[in-house]
C-alpha cells in the first residue's frame, strides 16, 4: 500500500506556478511557528480554579481570582476572592466581606451574602454589621431588592429573632423587612442596641432564609466574553493598568483570533488553492 505523504513530490511542487507554491512555503511555516512556539505561561497560570468545598464549586475566573491559588494578574485589582473554612469564596467589598453564593459572568453580577447570616441558627452570637453604602469603586447593589433592618439587643419579638445579639447575649437580634410598619416601630422601641441594613433578593422562606440567600450586586470590569470566545483567558496588567488576553501562544489586547491582514491572507490562498483545484487532500 502506497503511504501518501503530506508535501507534494519535488517534481509536482515545482509544477504549480509561483504564486502557488509562495503560497504553499509561507503557509507550512505558519503552521509549523504555530505548532513549534511555546505555551504562554500567564494562559496556563489563569486557568480557572475553586475554592475546593464540598457545597461550593462555583469556577472562580477574570474579572475574579482566588488570592491563594492564582496570580493577581489573572484579575482585576478589587477582585480577589479568598475562601472560607467550607469552601465558599469570599469577597472584600469596602471593608466588608461577604460570601459569594453565585457569579452570574454573563451579566456580570453575583450572589452575596453576608458571612454572619449565611448559616443562621448557629451557637456563635451575630455581631453588629457593617452597613454598605450600595456603592463602591467596582460594586454596586442591583435595584429592585427588599431592605431588611436588623435590631441589636431586643428582649421580645421573639417570633422575628434569628439569633442572639454579641452586644448582649441574652437579648436577640429581629429581623424585619423595611415596609414591615407596625413591627418596626415596636422593634424601635424595643431595642438595646445598634441597628443595621442590609438587603435580600426576594422574600421566599421567609426573612431567615433570604438573609442565607443574600443579594445581588453588579460589578463594573471589562468583558471578557471575545477573549474566552477566541480560546484565552482574561487578565490584567497592573503595571499598564490595562485589560490583557492570555493566548496559548502569546498576549494580546483583546482576543487570540488571527490579526485582520493574515486572515485575509490565508483566506486568499485557500481560494487560490482551490481556483488550481487543489485542496489539503492533495498533500
Amino acid at each position: 500500500m502506497k503511504q501518501r505523504t503530506l508535501l507534494p513530490t519535488f517534481s509536482s511542487f515545482y509544477s504549480f506556478p509561483l504564486v502557488i507554491r509562495s503560497y504553499i512555503i509561507i503557509f507550512f511555516l505558519l503552521l509549523t511557528r504555530i505548532t513549534l512556539c511555546s505555551v504562554n505561561p500567564k494562559f496556563q497560570a489563569c486557568e480557572p480554579k475553586t475554592c475546593g468545598g464540598d457545597t461550593n464549586h462555583q469556577n472562580i475566573s477574570f474579572p475574579f481570582y482566588i488570592i491563594s491559588k492564582q496570580n493577581s494578574y489573572c484579575g482585576v485589582p478589587d477582585f480577589g476572592l479568598t475562601c472560607s473554612h467550607d469552601g465558599f469564596p469570599i469577597v472584600n467589598i469596602s471593608g466588608a466581606l461577604y460570601t459569594v453564593q453565585n457569579i452570574f459572568y454573563n451579566n456580570q453580577s453575583l450572589r452575596v451574602s453576608i458571612p454572619a447570616l449565611s448559616g443562621l441558627r448557629t451557637t456563635e452570637c451575630i455581631a453588629p454589621l457593617r452597613n454598605f453604602t450600595g456603592h463602591s469603586k467596582r460594586f454596586i447593589v442591583a435595584s429592585k431588592q427588599k431592605q431588611v433592618l436588623l435590631f441589636y439587643g431586643c428582649e421580645n419579638m421573639q417570633e422575628h429573632s434569628i439569633g442572639c445579639s454579641a452586644e448582649n447575649r441574652t437579648r436577640s437580634v429581629v429581623a424585619l423587612y423595611g415596609d414591615d410598619v407596625e413591627n418596626l416601630k415596636l422593634a424601635t422601641k424595643n431595642y438595646r442596641g445598634t441597628v443595621s441594613v442590609t438587603r435580600v433578593e426576594d422574600e421566599k422562606g421567609g426573612v431567615e432564609e433570604a438573609l442565607r440567600r443574600g443579594f445581588l450586586m453588579n460589578w463594573t470590569a471589562k468583558n471578557c466574553s471575545e477573549c474566552s470566545s477566541s480560546g484565552g483567558r482574561c487578565g490584567f496588567d497592573e503595571e499598564e493598568y490595562t485589560f490583557r488576553c492570555y493566548c496559548p501562544d502569546r498576549i494580546d489586547s483583546e482576543s487570540c483570533y488571527s490579526q485582520p491582514g493574515l486572515s485575509i491572507f490565508l483566506k486568499g490562498t485557500v481560494h487560490d488553492l482551490h481556483r488550481f483545484g487543489l485542496s489539503r487532500s492533495n498533500f
